[in-house]
């Protein structure tokens, strides 16, 4: 679905992709499909410059892919996190190979990738929401656990969040912008002095693994937890090396394949207590706009909850 609008866009607008045109062309719909990452042929002597374009192919190919299936179950909340999570990944890889790219073009498809992860914030923020008050349901030893009134209230939220984003992605904008990148990625992105294009992909994911760890473990030594901001820009670092790792794990040693299970159970503590800073947020702003103290009882169950649970989850980063 999604490569049919993107063949339809390259017919329509001929002169702004022209050049990409001329070049390699997008795969048809038939090649485009989700690559494993056992099947990446990545080597530890190829030029780092090649790896690269078999990664971001395979990146780019399976943010159009979790695209598609976002719109074949518009009912499944997971459809909004896979294309988020894909492009995230795809931001990941091109964060690491960052040395390699021009600077400006570079920060250009940065900026891009993240405005389209964006559109999908709100919906994918109540959905959590709504997840963990489920979970509450569920475990809470709560004298009264009948949230009905407030998740009805975000289910109204969430539909309304979601009907915004639909409208947004029928405008082509966002395949638009996935253009944009494949034929950036077409066009020699490459820094032309980069030293570290004669390395091969092994000694550079080496040198730069090493780099990332240095950094997410001098984070994590001066973290303060109550500092909402330092919390979520560690787990948002090792989030990205986790996402490189795995991406390259064919080459890396066992040592630096077996750091991800760390680092994932690290990120799902970050992640929670990150979550309830901004579910109280969202909370908050729900309560202010209305005078149903019903509402404002459950809203309060749901903050104190999951900071309680938060406190728990964090207190293991305290020195």
């Amino acid at each position: 679905m999604m490569m049919e609008k993107l063949s339809i866009l390259l017919i329509e607008n001929q002169g702004r992709y022209g050049k990409g045109l001329r070049l390699p062309q997008i795969p048809p719909i038939k090649s485009v499909r989700v690559v494993n990452q056992a099947s990446l042929n990545i080597k530890a002597k190829k030029k780092v410059g090649v790896a690269v374009e078999i990664i971001m192919n395979s990146g780019f190919n399976e943010i159009l892919n979790a695209y598609d299936r976002f719109f074949e179950n518009q009912s499944d909340p997971e459809g909004v996190h896979q294309v988020r999570v894909r492009i995230r990944k795809f931001r990941a890889v091109l964060a690491f190979f960052k040395p390699l790219f021009k600077v400006e073009s570079y920060q250009l498809q940065q900026d891009t990738l993240r405005k389209m992860g964006q559109q999908f914030g709100e919906v994918r923020q109540l959905d959590v929401l709504l997840s963990g008050i489920s979970e509450i349901e569920k475990n809470a030893n709560l004298e009264s656990s009948d949230f009905g009134k407030l998740k009805d209230h975000l289910h109204g939220k969430r539909e309304m969040a979601f009907k915004q984003l639909l409208t947004s992605l029928k405008t082509d904008v966002f395949a638009l912008a996935l253009l944009d990148i494949w034929v950036w990625k077409l066009n020699d992105p490459w820094e032309a002095g980069a030293v570290d294009l004669q390395l091969s992909i092994k000694d550079y994911a080496d040198k730069y693994i090493q780099n990332w760890l240095k950094k997410i473990r001098r984070s994590m030594k001066n973290l303060d937890i109550k500092d909402q901001q330092a919390v979520h820009r560690v787990r948002i670092k090792s989030k990205k090396l986790r996402y490189v790792i795995e991406q390259l794990s064919a080459i890396l040693d066992r040592k630096t394949r077996k750091s991800m299970d760390a680092f994932e159970k690290m990120q799902d503590d970050l992640g929670y207590y990150h979550d309830v800073f901004a579910n109280q947020q969202l909370l908050e702003q729900l309560v202010a706009t209305s005078d149903d103290c019903h509402l404002h009882y459950q809203a309060g169950i749901i903050i104190g909850w999951q900071m309680m649970a938060g406190s728990r989850k964090i207190r293991k980063f305290i020195n």
